[in-house]
């Protein structure tokens, strides 16, 4: 278990950089460094090597559309309310392109096993029943999807409906991702998104009779009104419900990037050392309700698979968050939608319309990057530090052909200087962050390893508009 009490000088090193922007590293390189130059043709040669390579594969599907927009959102979404949903119907048009991308996509891949399919969006449940059957076998038709495949779907618990939980099921999804972010009437109401916890009871309720295998929460802490009182509450309400697996993230609040965040003012945004308080009462609360801590910001059960995953060494962190299938390769199909190959990362168009366009020609691809085996050493180290909160240096160093404190030269002058605040334990075998106050502050710690960063950045931070803070 992780400790949830912090000593006074523990809370003196956490203030030191918890203003910090920082990345959250759900890729290495960051997405704001991938390039534009990046092709189409430059994906499809990647996708190729992919194919030699003979990787298992996981698929991605970006459904973008929702009826409501959530004031704390940082995904790429479209709003269509209820009822220009009758006139426009944008599902349509949506699922024509998924068919073609899906036929280009599956004929570089050369029929290659699926292991993984996760729905995600916007929300995948704007879809209607008749929809996601046909979503489904459109995937069915140009991949060879294995039997035993983890299928997973995020759903809205305000717009789903039991028929939809029931068709879900019936096509082998066996793990549900409700939206959450908070209990509270008032908070739910500043961020926009009404849900009664009798909703989210019902919906819970339908999927526990449908036998899904996990279900799982995203909540979200420094959201406005929040207090430790109605986290608290909050809480209460989760584990009541019990979800198998949940995942707390920190608000990134970055109103130059997402504009609809100008509508929280920052004097009802938790501050000072509030956002801690709630995420430490929440590490607390979770761990003594039996689950158990998952890298950055994830919880799950022992016998939940992303537990397992953490054991056996196979949890990964990317734009999902804290995931299995470390040593697959993903394919991203949909507006926005990214990929992430061994040796690459490559982004869709994001807007439905440009995404469509694209498709009349070739792939969609709007940006992406090609890794060097720099950037695979280091993406690597970032995955353990984030994923098992240590680095072990031999068999790293092994793995990768080198050696290790005379590769790292630089950072380890630098990790020295946090190893002097308590964010890190560092010997001649490991690096190790300190629980908690290294786990809590791995974004800094990330830092020292990110080559595209400036030197000093896990001291003086990036731009507050680009990056969201670290505590």
């Amino acid at each position: 278990m992780i400790r949830t009490r912090l000593t006074d000088a523990e809370r003196v090193g956490y203030r030191m950089y918890a203003q910090l922007a920082l990345p959250r590293h759900t890729s290495y390189p960051i997405a704001p460094f991938w390039r534009e130059e990046y092709s189409a043709a430059d994906f499809a040669s990647d996708l190729q090597q992919s194919a030699e390579d003979a990787r298992p594969l996981s698929l991605y599907v970006h459904i973008p559309f929702c009826e409501r927009l959530c004031y704390y959102c940082a995904c790429t979404k479209e709003i269509v309310p209820a009822h220009k949903r009758r006139e426009q119907h944008p599902e349509a048009s949506l699922l024509h392109g998924l068919e073609l991308e899906a036929a280009r996509l599956a004929n570089l891949l050369q029929g290659r096993e699926v292991h993984q399919v996760h729905l995600g969006g916007g929300s995948p449940t704007f879809l209607s029943v008749d929809q996601i059957e046909q979503l489904c076998g459109l995937l069915a038709r140009h991949f060879s999807i294995a039997a035993h495949a983890e299928r997973s779907v995020e759903i809205d618990p305000r717009i789903t409906s039991r028929q939809q939980l029931e068709v879900l099921r019936s096509l082998g999804f066996q793990r549900v991702s409700l939206g959450i972010q908070d209990f509270d009437a008032t908070v739910q109401k500043a961020v926009n998104r009404v849900q009664p916890f009798e909703t989210v009871q019902s919906v819970v309720a339908w999927c526990r009779e449908l036998e899904f295998e996990s279900i799982n929460f995203d909540l979200i802490y420094g959201l406005p009104y929040q207090t430790v009182r109605t986290m608290a509450d909050t809480l209460d309400k989760v584990i009541l419900l019990a979800p198998d697996r949940i995942a707390f993230y920190r608000l990134a609040v970055i109103p130059e990037i997402f504009r609809w965040q100008n509508v929280f003012k920052p004097e009802d945004l938790p501050a000072g050392d509030v956002p801690l308080e709630l995420n430490l009462l929440a590490m607390d609360r979770f761990q003594s309700a039996g689950y158990e801590f998952i890298g950055l910001d994830h919880f799950a059960k022992h016998e939940e698979k992303l537990a397992e995953a953490c054991r056996d060494q196979t949890l990964q962190r990317n734009f999902q968050g804290m995931t299995t299938g470390k040593d697959m390769d993903l394919i991203g199909l949909g507006p926005s939608a990214i990929s992430q190959l061994d040796w690459a990362f490559a982004q869709n168009e994001k807007s439905t319309s440009a995404w469509q366009a694209a498709l009349g020609k070739d792939l969609a691809t709007e940006r992406g990057v090609h890794l060097s085996d720099d950037d695979r050493l280091r993406r690597e180290l970032l995955q353990q530090l984030y994923s098992f909160g240590v680095l072990k240096k031999e068999p790293f160093a092994h793995q990768f052909g080198i050696l290790f404190d005379d590769y790292f030269h630089d950072e380890c002058k630098r990790l020295r200087e946090l190893a002097d605040d308590g964010l890190v334990t560092i010997d001649s075998a490991t690096i190790r962050l300190t629980q908690p106050l290294g786990r809590l502050l791995v974004r800094v710690v990330a830092a020292v390893f990110d080559a595209y960063l400036p030197r000093n950045a896990y001291r003086e931070g990036m731009p507050a508009n680009l990056l969201s803070k670290v505590g």
